[in-house]
């Protein structure tokens, strides 16, 4: 009788023990869920690109008929990273036929508000770069005070690289001539290096597209950054479910003042 009260307390023991250490593993997983939850984890520490924007004191966004009717008034009122948006870049023309609907409308409630506008043209490949710069130029109607023009280069269709950066280069000559101005180029990080790496390229300021999912703001080489695709803003769209591009420039307002045309 003894000999079995012992084994019985030894019993009693290890399932005590297996219950604190049941115990011990619950409370670690929780930790872990809330950590991981909260940012904390070590795997959510790296930065997030809207983060690294916030760096920036200069915010700006563009727009296109894709973003249909917008509510200037609000947009106005709306922060990017606690800062106001600055400057609006609105799309104007693609290719030798296009206008944008919006255009017209986007320019004239842009210009009513205490906003840089600035104008960019949709490169199409394979047509003809001095017909596309009249297009834009017949159209965009820019005046003293506005941005620089953009030509958004996005598409190498069937073009070898080196007519590309040809066709490119006469637009912007093109266009710089009629505006007297230096004007920008809008492309992909990676677009760039692969298709347009050409030391004549690296005159035009640079407004790149690197977006979140491909690494951080680095370098250098840009002037404007556009460096999401999914931002909101009060007065587009519902500010929630409609997506606007969100862009920073790098550089202080007299610079973003530089950038503006003389005449």
């Amino acid at each position: 009788m003894p000999m079995t009260k012992k084994k019985q307390s030894n019993n009693g023991g290890a399932d005590r023990l297996a219950r604190i250490l049941l115990g011990v593993a619950c409370t670690a997983l929780i930790a872990v869920v809330i950590l991981t939850a909260t940012g904390i984890s070590r795997h959510r520490q790296s930065p997030r690109r809207t983060d690294i924007a916030a760096a920036y004191s200069i915010h700006g966004i563009d727009v296109s008929h894709h973003q249909g009717s917008i509510n200037w008034d609000k947009v106005c009122r709306a922060t990017l990273h606690h800062q106001p948006i600055r400057f609006v870049f609105a799309k104007c023309s693609e290719g030798t036929t296009r206008l944008d609907r919006q255009y017209k409308r986007n320019q004239q409630e842009i210009r009513q508000r205490n906003l840089y506008f600035g104008a960019y043209h949709f490169f199409v490949p394979g047509r003809s770069p001095q017909e596309q710069a009249r297009l834009f130029i017949s159209n965009a109607n820019l005046q003293k005070g506005d941005l620089i023009p953009v030509l958004d280069v996005e598409k190498a269709g069937k073009l070898s690289n080196r007519q590309l950066v040809e066709d490119v280069l006469q637009w912007l000559e093109t266009v710089g001539r009629h505006y007297n101005c230096v004007p920008a180029l809008y492309t992909g990080h990676a677009f760039l290096h692969k298709h347009l790496n050409d030391e004549r390229i690296s005159r035009y300021p640079l407004w790149k597209a690197h977006y979140q999912d491909k690494g951080i703001i680095t370098g250098q080489d840009w002037t404007f950054c556009q460096y999401t695709r999914h931002g909101h803003v009060a007065g587009i769209g519902d500010g929630k479910k409609d997506y606007v591009d969100l862009n920073v420039f790098r550089g202080t307002p007299e610079d973003l003042a530089s950038l503006t045309l003389a005449d």
